[in-house]
């Protein structure tokens, strides 16, 4: 993960150079900055405190310490400002192209799952290329492990139907109480999330579409890490296997 990251920032400020040098303009040198990610997700245990790394990468390597401010979007974050702690900014120290800031979180009106967003400050000589949106949590509880389910829409979310069952054969999330009557998202926009503990072990996701064609794009998380995902024409149906 790290080795891409560097390579892609690498690139933009080669591409930046190469494009300046065939027009006969001076490149300006610029350097660009990234999160390690553009989405993660954050669990806290209930009634307690947690923290997490994340490293910030530049495309070049200094010979003295950089310092680059963090901001809080406060357009797009709903979790509530005591949830989470955020350093003012993040140093990138001379000889190297990797700085690490440290995310506090407290379950603070964590019961339903909230969104901290936060953005690299760009400046005259340093451009931002993506922003970090951090899914805020709690944890389950008795070693719980949180499934999340997204699907974004196309224009017929009423074809969409879905289960998840245990190792079992027993449905244990779905879109219905019988998953085969489609239409559980007839008339809504844009997408849904929805959110389960489950207990460590194997279950299989399936998903189908009425038309028959797919279209309607989901994927799963456990604690944060993917285990399924289905995006374009995948048909009248799909299924997998993931263990958590």
């Amino acid at each position: 993960m790290k080795k891409n990251i560097y390579l892609f920032l690498l690139s933009i400020a080669l591409i930046s150079f190469s494009s300046c040098e065939e027009s006969g303009v001076e490149a300006l040198g610029n350097s660009v900055a990234s999160f390690e990610a553009t989405t993660l997700d954050i669990g806290v245990e209930i009634g307690s405190s947690t923290t997490k790394d994340i490293n910030v990468y530049t495309s070049n390597i200094s010979g003295t310490d950089r310092t680059i401010e963090v901001m809080v979007d406060n357009n797009t974050t709903d979790a509530d400002a005591a949830a989470y702690t955020v350093p003012a900014s993040v140093t990138i120290p001379a000889g190297t192209n990797v700085g690490t800031i440290t995310i506090g979180v407290n379950d603070v009106d964590l019961a339903v799952d909230k969104t901290l967003v936060i953005r690299l400050k760009s400046t005259e000589n340093l451009d931002v290329v993506n922003k970090l949106t951090i899914g805020l949590s709690q944890l389950c509880p008795n070693n719980g492990i949180k499934i999340k389910l997204d699907i974004a829409f196309d224009s017929w979310p009423e074809e969409i139907a879905w289960r998840i069952l245990d190792s079992n054969g027993t449905t244990v999330m779905a879109s219905a109480s019988n998953p085969f009557n489609y239409g559980a998202y007839a008339g809504m926009t844009g997408g849904v999330t929805v959110r389960e503990c489950l207990a460590s072990g194997t279950y299989t996701i399936e998903v189908y579409d009425g038309y028959g064609d797919g279209g309607n794009d989901y994927t799963v998380t456990a604690n944060g890490i993917l285990v399924f995902s289905a995006t374009g024409n995948y048909g009248a149906f799909v299924t997998e296997d993931f263990t958590i």
